[in-house]
């Protein structure tokens, strides 16, 4: 089967009519993300294997979102040389099977019979309820690559596999055996799972052991229940002995409590006498501790204060000589500072010497420079004043420009052409009177006088009439009557009348002269190029910048000058030679910078002795300052020792009154020790026993208490839940005897099970031995592809479903789901070619390819176009892309723009 062309309307993104036309062979259907064309590809398999009155979830999609327009589809396909028509309107319950007959469609089913005979003619089934799966796509299950399930997940179906099996010879079943395997087949998945091989939840098998298991353990229940009433009373019984065993003993327990409460009291008062003299020994213990500290502190501060001033006298023994060193580095120290003032005065004098000497340099430099400025300055005026002049001559000439000249010209050369024209066509008198004659001549209405001598030869020339006039002998006159004639004549007047127009502002008509009037010009602008050249060397500065560039250089000389003092012997040397001034005062610079080089480096040395000395007296100083600190500190820390000593003795006694004290409360503390000692000797038994007996017999009353109320509960439930299971129980002979029943069916249904499972393995196994037939031409085909693709160290193993299941690369195997996933497309891309062009050889199949490519590199891209273009030549492929640029090497694929194909 071909599909011709698809034409959709008002279907999903496609509210305005789209149709496309498919070759033959490959087809690539290109487009951007969201552009309709997996749109495209869905429309095929909703169009052949959905019904038209069918209100699935994929069909509700198909109506444009947020619209009421009834989505319309028509695919135009061939099938065994026939050429077909289906239309389907599935809102508007529209399905119509038409065929091509002498070059008219006619029609030949409509409604569910057209939906019918479509399926009988595309292959597949119709999808009884909900939306169409691959499976029921007939060879569309294997062929078609739809977007998202590059991988085949399901068992080859029974059309694709019988197709097949006519292909390539294989053993074929006979339609009565066919019908037989179909029975065992269905009857087989009445009862049982096909992968599992486990009893289905809804076959008479299995209802009948659930039936027979529901009644067992209702049986079991009911033995239970009359066990549990046994218990039930047992429990009962033994609850009632306990109860009363445990009231009797909590009327004894309660009894004793009561008899020990007043050894209870006896303890606690033992136990607060106790308690109270340990607190008074507390009290005694640290009062001792206390008074015995304050002593050793006071002892211990009075030997601190003897040690501290033995260490003051010390340190007043190391100051006296390190200050009067101290004193002695002072005094030297001012000397040197001394010896370093008179330096810098001399230092900041000779610099100040310096400087003026530098200045009046500087100012002469600067007069040198003025008279080379100045006298750069009259060069450049001279070339100004030149300037200026030719500038107004060069004004004064007037002259025409270079295509006015040109137009001059050409007006010069037209007249002396019409000119020269008119004088060939023009009237010509010659005379040679033989006597003297005189009159008047008119050429051209121009009158004129004449007097000749006796053989004169005179010749006259007129362009359109002569007239002669000679005296006392008459008059004659010469026409031309040419047309040409005048109309030159009135060209002339028109070329002179522009050629003086045009002359006029220059003075001449003259040609010569006005080209005199441009060489003039063009040598005066020459001129003016070559002053204005010098003046650009001269300086790139204009004439006011230069004078006021002077202005500023007599004003900085005059102030440069006003800085030195009048008395200074570097001022006002006028009258001097400024080259010898020049060398003088550059002799007296390096003189002078010599002395301050020489006192510089002397105050260096004097500044190094001063911070040297400085250094040694600031650590005299330190150390002087660092004991006499220790010695401040010393004396405050025994002020400090004398205060805390004040402190401890303000109890007003003496050292002998606070040891006497202390003997006392040791006394004290001892007596203490033993009646305390008396006590904890009698914790045992007249505190923790007596309190500890009562804490037993009340734990125990309680313990007693728990327990009764427990068990009266428990007598309550049993009794409540006996009652219960009494009026519970029934008889149990009529389910023992169904169950029998039961059970002697399920055998007979086991058997009939039995039986029809090693029937269907033996069918199995013998279509599994089909499928090994099927496979081989298939994995032929593949492995040819998968080398060109991948290599020769490539090859696939099929499972029993006749499907890829393994690769071998380089003689490892290895799951194909180990595989990239870009690995697997391509797989299972050349799996579905391989089994299109298997399915091919008698009629042209379609095989549907969406975006099957994405994840191949550009090496396999190249392999995967030439399986593809060979693969074309026997079967139609439908490509669906988002990259054409892939495919532009395929010389001989139909491409179709789906941009191209939403704007027509």
């Amino acid at each position: 089967m071909n599909v011709q062309s698809i034409r959709l309307e008002n279907w999903k993104k496609f509210t305005s009519p789209v149709e496309i036309e498919l070759g033959n062979g490959l087809n690539i259907l290109y487009g951007p993300n969201e552009s309709g064309k997996s749109t495209i590809i869905d429309s095929i398999i909703t169009t052949f294997y959905s019904k038209h009155t069918s209100g699935s979830g994929r069909i509700r999609s198909l109506k444009p979102w947020g619209s009421s327009l009834k989505p319309r589809s028509t695919i135009t396909f061939q099938k065994d040389g026939q050429k077909y028509r289906i239309t389907k309107g599935f809102h508007e319950k529209i399905s119509l099977l038409e065929k091509m007959d002498g070059g008219n469609w006619r029609k030949i089913a409509e409604g569910d019979k057209a939906d019918q005979e479509l399926i009988q003619l595309v292959g597949g089934q119709l999808s009884p309820r909900g939306d169409t799966k691959p499976e029921l796509w007939g060879l569309g299950q294997t062929l078609w690559m739809v977007q998202g399930q590059p991988i085949i997940s399901d068992d080859l179906n029974d059309e694709t596999l019988s197709s097949l099996q006519a292909m390539v010879g294989a053993t074929i079943e006979s339609e009565k055996e066919k019908k037989v395997l179909g029975e065992i087949r269905s009857r087989f998945l009445d009862i049982f799972t096909e992968k599992k091989r486990t009893l289905k939840k809804g076959c008479e098998l299995f209802k009948i052991k659930e039936e027979i298991s529901s009644l067992k353990k209702e049986l079991n229940k009911s033995e239970q229940d009359k066990t549990r009433i046994d218990e039930l009373i047992r429990e009962i019984e033994d609850n009632e002995f306990l109860l009363n065993r445990n009231k009797l003993n909590l009327k004894e327990a309660t009894q004793k409590r009561d008899q020990n409460q007043v050894k209870v009291e006896e303890a606690r008062r033992h136990r607060e006498n106790r308690e109270k003299l340990e607190h008074e020994i507390r009290d005694i213990r640290t009062e001792y501790e206390t008074l015995n500290q304050k002593i050793k502190e006071i002892d211990d501060s009075k030997a601190e204060i003897n040690k501290i001033k033995s260490e003051n006298e010390e340190i007043k023994q190391q100051i006296d000589p390190l200050e009067s060193e101290f004193k002695e580095l002072n005094e030297e120290i001012k000397r040197k500072l001394s010896d370093l003032k008179e330096l810098n005065e001399k230092f900041e004098k000779t610099n100040a010497e310096k400087s003026m000497v530098g200045i009046a340099h500087t100012t002469v430099m600067d007069e040198q420079a003025l008279e080379s400025m100045k006298k750069n300055y009259n060069e450049i005026s001279g070339l100004y004043d030149d300037l200026t002049s030719a500038q107004e001559e060069y004004n004064t000439i007037i002259a025409p420009e270079a295509a006015q000249m040109k137009k001059i010209e050409k007006l010069y050369r037209d007249i002396h052409d019409t000119q020269t024209k008119l004088q060939v066509m023009g009237l010509s008198v010659t005379a040679t009177p033989k006597v003297k004659i005189s009159g008047k001549i008119s050429q051209d209405n121009e009158e004129t006088s004449f007097s000749l001598k006796e053989n004169d030869n005179v010749s006259w020339t007129a362009n359109q009439s002569l007239n002669i006039k000679i005296d006392q002998v008459g008059e004659f006159q010469v026409k031309s009557g040419s047309q040409d004639v005048k109309v030159m004549k009135r060209e002339l007047e028109d070329i002179k009348s522009q050629y003086q127009e045009l002359v006029a502002p220059y003075g001449t008509e003259d040609l010569n002269d006005l080209k005199g009037f441009i060489i003039r010009k063009e040598a005066k602008e020459k001129d003016l190029k070559r002053i204005k050249a010098d003046i650009e060397k001269k300086s790139d500065k204009s004439k006011e910048e230069l004078q006021k560039e002077i202005m500023e250089f007599e004003n900085k000389i005059k102030l440069n000058w006003s800085k030195i003092p009048d008395n200074s012997p570097y001022k006002n040397n006028a009258d001097m030679d400024k080259s010898v001034l020049r060398t003088l005062l550059s002799k007296k610079i390096k003189q002078l910078e010599e002395d301050i080089k020489r006192i510089t480096q002397n105050q260096k040395n004097l500044n190094y002795e001063i911070e040297a000395d400085r250094k040694i007296a600031k650590d005299l100083e330190k150390r002087i300052n660092n004991l006499k600190t220790d010695f401040h500190g010393k004396n405050e820390i025994i002020g400090e020792i004398r205060k805390r000593i004040k402190r401890l003795e303000d109890d007003g006694l003496t050292n002998d009154e606070r040891n006497r004290q202390l003997n006392q409360l040791s006394f004290d503390l001892e007596q203490k020790d033993r009646a305390w000692q008396v006590y904890q000797d009698e914790i045992e038994d007249k505190e923790n026993q007596p309190i500890g007996e009562y804490k037993g017999l009340k734990s125990k009353v309680e313990m007693l208490e728990k327990e009764i109320q427990k068990q009266e509960i428990s007598k309550a439930e049993n009794e409540r839940e006996l009652q219960m299971l009494i009026n519970q129980s029934k008889d149990t002979t009529i389910v023992e005897e169904k169950l029998e029943q039961l059970q002697l069916k399920e055998k007979k249904l086991e058997t009939d099970a039995e039986a029809l499972k090693l029937l269907f393995d033996l069918t199995s196994f013998y279509r599994e031995n089909i499928i090994g037939e099927l496979s081989k031409p298939i994995h032929k085909r593949v492995t040819e592809d998968l080398e060109k693709l991948l290599g020769p160290k490539y090859s696939l193993i099929f499972n029993k479903e006749m499907k890829p299941d393994t690769v071998i690369a380089h003689g490892e195997e290895a799951p194909i789901d180990l595989l990239s996933f870009g690995t697997q497309e391509q797989v299972w891309c050349i799996f579905r070619l391989a089994l299109g062009n298997i399915l091919s050889r008698d009629e042209r199949q379609l095989v549907v390819l969406d975006d099957p490519l994405v994840n191949t590199d550009p090496v396999r891209m190249h392999h995967a176009l030439e399986i593809l273009q060979d693969n074309a030549e026997n079967m139609q492929i439908i490509v669906v892309t988002c990259d054409v640029d892939k495919y532009n090497s395929l010389t001989d694929a139909n491409f179709i723009s789906m941009d191209d194909t939403l704007r027509r």
